[in-house]
């Protein structure tokens, strides 16, 4: 080998140890796939689709009485749990969110939607009164 090739080679040998160091060190633009699963849903995950279907839930929520006008969705409220039925598998998972109505201040209720376990999302097609429209605690009717 010449002397001027072994130069080539050790500068280019550095250089990609250099390079090598710089991309674990700042990471790469696919690091977010390598690390991160996209078949296990946030909660957060979970909060954004729910908003961004607010419409067919205040809508169906409506269309269970007649009296509610107007729907506010309390999303700090979102609960994901673990249903117990009495056996060892346990019944499901079951995701609940709050709200109130009529701009009512101290007006209540919860819906709930069946999920497939805590980490999927919720069918926005298929939920249902877990709490019954109340006002101060009295029902609503």
């Amino acid at each position: 080998m010449t002397k001027r090739f072994k130069k080539i080679l050790g500068i280019s040998i550095v250089g990609a140890l250099m390079i090598g160091g710089l991309v674990l060190a700042l990471g790469t633009p696919f690091d977010h796939f390598l690390t991160h699963d996209d078949t296990k849903v946030s909660k957060n995950d979970q909060i954004v689709y729910l908003k961004k279907h607010e419409k067919e839930m205040t809508e169906g929520v409506m269309g269970w009485n007649y009296k509610i006008k107007s729907v506010e969705w309390e999303w700090d409220t979102i609960e994901v749990g673990q249903i117990g039925n009495g056996t060892p598998q346990g019944g499901g998972w079951l995701l609940t969110i709050g709200g109130s109505f009529n701009e009512i201040k101290k007006s209540t209720f919860t819906i709930g939607f069946d999920l497939k376990d805590g980490n999927s999302y919720p069918s926005i097609n298929n939920f249902y009164q877990m709490q019954p429209f109340r006002v101060e605690g009295d029902l609503y009717e």
